[in-house]
């Protein structure tokens, strides 16, 4: 009788214990149009955090941004813009409300996530 007790209690917990994420429940599951929302704001606060955090000149990081992802995410927008129409693309851009404080040391995960959503995006309008 004991034991039937301790298994009932030992399978009651195992069913209340949190499951854990299932895969693709994050940015992957998201609408195309939210994704590419969020990542125009990354490339906004990304290029924010390296001119005012990191000190690079503002010249520099627009060259720099335009020479690694201008036309990958040209690519995407026309996608997009094919798939959704214009105006719900333009709707769809948006801007920070507000500026991040600058951290200790300035580490990339803006850029990073901003990649990260880019790469997303070309997978899933075949570009990539």
């Amino acid at each position: 009788m004991n034991r039937i007790a301790v298994a009932v209690a030992v399978f009651a917990l195992a069913l209340s214990a949190p499951a854990a994420a299932a895969p693709g429940s994050g940015w992957s599951r998201a609408p195309d149009l939210s994704v590419y929302s969020a990542m125009t704001v990354f490339s906004v606060v990304a290029r924010e955090e390296l001119s005012l955090c990191a000190g690079f000149a503002t010249a520099n990081v627009v060259a720099r941004w335009e020479r690694e992802f201008a036309v990958r995410e040209a690519a995407v927008t026309d996608a997009l813009v094919a798939r959704h129409g214009a105006e719900a693309v333009a709707r769809a851009e948006t801007r920070p409300t507000q500026r991040l404080g600058c951290p200790d040391v300035p580490y990339g995960v803006w850029r990073r996530r901003y990649a990260r959503l880019l790469n997303l995006l070309e997978r899933r309008m075949g570009l990539a």
